[in-house]
């Protein structure tokens, strides 16, 4: 049951997923608790998350075994099991998605290039870079939550970050790719795979910067995140179970981002 489980819980988009792939919900897994206690246990090797007596799988049926320099993140990971209802939900694992993930980028460099390629594709199409002008209350929106990050990674990167009132592609200059692209590329695994669950739930590669570097808190960039969404809500009003749904899960996403760089 745990390895059936595990390989629809750790699901994350792979480095060739293309943006509508990526979008793509899977409906949640659903399994009944069966252990007692959920730990870390430390050994010379790393540490293993234990339930029981079993030690947690990856998807391939790999033991998981979290950096010893990861030890908050490998007990918030053994904090997401203990603490689960009796009947666990896949989309309650953040943390250990990202742990999971982050192991896999750790060990394989062709992947970890991929998954950079893939965020950068992101920066190419970031939401927050193409604003409109035709609302006052959007545009409003768009200087309260996007323009302060987009001042912000200028200004942190010391490059020009241009955004666009078009709706044509807006490319960034070579030099802003180029430290944009070290950055990244000088992040752990476990910071990729953060950074990589930030940008895909966001749909952003500025805000999941902004995540990583903690120049926004979580509910700033969730806010960011939603501008279009928000507007939306003020104009026609909430739709029950599916706007305060995705705002909620948007929140848990960033937030496991937030709680897995604490060893940092």
């Amino acid at each position: 049951m745990l390895s059936r489980f595990t390989r629809l819980a750790y699901s994350t988009a792979t480095a060739t997923a293309s943006a509508s792939a990526a979008s793509t919900k899977p409906k949640p897994v659903v399994i009944s608790r069966f252990w007692k206690a959920a730990f870390p246990e430390e050994k010379t090797d790393g540490i293993r998350i234990k339930l029981d007596g079993r030690t947690l799988k990856n998807p391939d049926g790999v033991e998981v075994v979290v950096p010893k320099s990861n030890r908050i993140l490998a007990s918030l990971v053994a904090g997401e099991w203990e603490e689960s209802d009796k009947l666990l939900k896949s989309s309650s694992l953040p943390m250990t998605s990202i742990a999971v993930r982050g192991i896999e980028l750790q060990k394989s460099p062709e992947t970890r290039a991929g998954v950079i390629d893939v965020m950068f594709r992101y920066l190419d199409t970031d939401s927050i870079l193409y604003m409109q002008d035709d609302h006052q209350n959007l545009i409003d929106l768009q200087e309260k939550y996007w323009r302060p990050i987009i001042n912000w990674a200028s200004a942190e990167f010391q490059v020009p970050i241009t955004p666009t009132f078009e709706i044509f592609s807006v490319r960034q200059t070579p030099e802003a790719l180029t430290k944009l692209r070290k950055y990244v590329e000088s992040l752990t695994p476990m910071q990729l795979a953060a950074f990589e669950r930030a940008v895909l739930s966001s749909k952003s590669f500025l805000i999941g910067t902004a995540i990583l570097k903690r120049a926004v808190t979580v509910d700033f960039a969730v806010n960011a995140a939603r501008v279009e969404v928000n507007f939306q809500v003020q104009k026609w009003g909430e739709v029950l179970d599916a706007h305060d749904v995705d705002h909620q899960a948007l929140k848990r996403d960033l937030g496991s981002v937030t709680s897995c760089l604490l060893d940092y």
